[in-house]
């Protein structure tokens, strides 16, 4: 039988008014944009970065390198937002007590880690416990110092008890101490989960090459439906800042994070590039050793200060890009009204006058880290210095030493940068309360000591309104630079992101770490 098709329509079609077509027309027109919109899935991103770190397990990194190296594969319960706030994350939501003692996680459900471990309240609970050991040597040990105790109430309800009410719990969480781990890995392998991680995060660990590319792929399992895009993430640790950036320019990478300051005055007027300028929560500066002479003396520690002309620095070095510090408390903390009149001015005639009351030779050695541009400021620091009376050695480190240096307290005097969080409490509670002056490791690396910040940091850590807590911080900087002068700021720290065009979904956010599960190629 032959078929016949009928090529009439019961209803003969109209021809289309211009209002008609203009609709049409605006219909495809949203109906590309939206498809255009849609992430494209698929390929490889290659992320040069400042260094090749020794380790990613969370309870052993500190350095803004070996937490960005980790980011892809673990997760926190809580997270920083782009408005800089600490949000729910892997917890879904959270109490509170009135006191700010008490603290009540509700876990998301169904995550599991990417050995299918289940996360869950055990998990966290067994996290803490590990993190809390003494025995592993968590940097964050100063932090958990302060922890009562924690609790599974319920499969997914973690309680966690602290000796004093804080009000940082959120931001502490999203750090080191609410970094979750497999326990399964951890267990089997405490040390492997170092260079083998094991977590939650988008992206499943493939491999690690030292000194050449630490692979992760697609976490096909990943919590958050649909994400990531990408198939794989590549970094490759390059310590030498002209091969990572040449690496960048010729194609083999797609981002580079850190890069040097002419670097990034370049790609600034060049189109084919996007740059990115994370607020940033911290500041960098020379961080003083008060116990050992001579930057035991105030007066010696206020010339140093003074003898830094900071403007010509930025001028010089910074290419006019960075902006000048006052307090622990970087730009991301717009909240902290910066003490600005308090600190030292550059005053060459009042730093030789303070060294000439001090009446002993003023003597030290400056550690720094082994960078070529960091090298250039501490020659210029030490040019500075010897203008006004002071002589200074210096002695290079690789990061992870000049860290563990300073932890350790052996040091006099050193140049470092630190990335900041996202509550002044936990830029300066450690750093600053005399309770961790004589603990070694600690974050008091100067072993400072005073009465009155004492007071204003446990103010600051027991109030919950953020106008009040702004003011308390803010007082408290004051009070750094008047009574004792622990650091001689230079410059607020942003984490600078160079990422090439085809590169989308890169979120900024005030700490500088990238995340990679909304990341696509274009």
């Amino acid at each position: 039988m032959t078929s016949i098709r009928n090529t009439t329509s019961p209803h003969p079609r109209r021809p289309r008014t211009g209002a008609a077509r203009l609709a049409a027309t605006v219909l495809g027109l949203a109906l590309a944009a939206t498809a255009a919109a849609q992430p494209k899935t698929g390929g490889t991103i290659s992320v040069g970065l400042a260094q090749d770190p020794a380790i990613v397990d969370p309870i052993r990194t500190g350095t803004f390198t070996e937490r960005q190296l980790s980011t892809p594969v673990y997760e926190s319960l809580f997270d920083i937002d782009p408005k800089g706030q600490a949000v729910p994350f892997l917890v879904e939501s959270y109490t509170a007590s009135d006191d700010l003692k008490t603290w009540r996680l509700k876990l998301r459900p169904g995550i599991k880690f990417h050995d299918g471990t289940p996360f869950d309240a055990a998990a966290v609970v067994a996290n803490l416990d590990r993190t809390s050991n003494p025995a592993n040597r968590c940097r964050c040990l100063t932090t958990l110092s302060l922890f009562q105790g924690w609790k599974a109430l319920d499969p997914l309800t973690v309680e966690i008890s602290l000796k004093a009410s804080n009000a940082a719990m959120p931001t502490i969480l999203a750090d080191a101490p609410g970094i979750m781990v497999s326990p399964t890995a951890f267990k089997a392998d405490p040390q492997g989960v170092g260079i083998k991680p094991v977590g939650t995060g988008p992206f499943k660990f493939v491999e690690w090459v030292r000194n050449s590319r630490f692979v992760v792929e697609r976490n096909p399992d990943y919590w958050q439906k649909g994400k990531p895009y990408l198939d794989r993430v590549v970094f490759r640790g390059m310590q030498n800042t002209e091969t990572r950036e040449a690496a960048f320019k010729s194609g083999q990478t797609d981002i580079i994070i850190q890069p040097t300051m002419h670097f990034i005055s370049t790609m600034k007027s060049d189109k084919r590039y996007d740059v990115y300028f994370p607020a940033g929560f911290g500041t960098e500066g020379v961080y003083m050793n008060l116990k050992k002479p001579p930057l035991d003396d105030i007066r010696v520690r206020r010339a140093v200060a003074h003898a830094m002309d900071r403007d010509l620095l930025n001028r010089t070095l910074g290419f006019g890009i960075s902006t000048p510090a006052y307090s622990p408390f970087g730009k991301g903390m717009s909240m902290i009204t910066q003490p600005v009149a308090d600190y030292p001015k550059f005053d060459v005639a009042k730093a030789q006058a303070l060294v000439k009351e001090y009446g002993k030779p003023v003597e030290f050695t400056l550690s720094y880290n082994n960078t070529p541009a960091t090298r250039h400021l501490v020659q210029s620091l030490q040019e500075m210095w010897g203008k006004v009376g002071i002589k200074v050695q210096l002695e290079a480190f690789d990061q992870n030493r000049l860290v563990q240096n300073m932890s350790s307290k052996q040091f006099e005097a050193s140049i470092y940068r630190f990335t900041g969080r996202a509550d002044p409490h936990t830029n300066a509670f450690t750093f600053f309360h005399s309770s961790f002056a004589d603990i070694n490791p600690s974050q008091n690396y100067g072993g400072y000591v005073s009465k009155r910040a004492d007071a204003l940091l446990e103010q600051g850590m027991t109030t919950a309104d953020p106008a009040k807590r702004a003011a308390i911080y803010s007082e408290f900087a004051k009070v750094l630079n008047n009574e004792v002068l622990p650091y001689a700021y230079l410059f607020n720290v942003s984490d600078t992101i160079v990422a090439k065009k085809h590169v989308k979904g890169l979120t900024v956010v005030p700490d500088g770490l990238v995340r990679f599960a909304d990341m696509h190629r274009q």
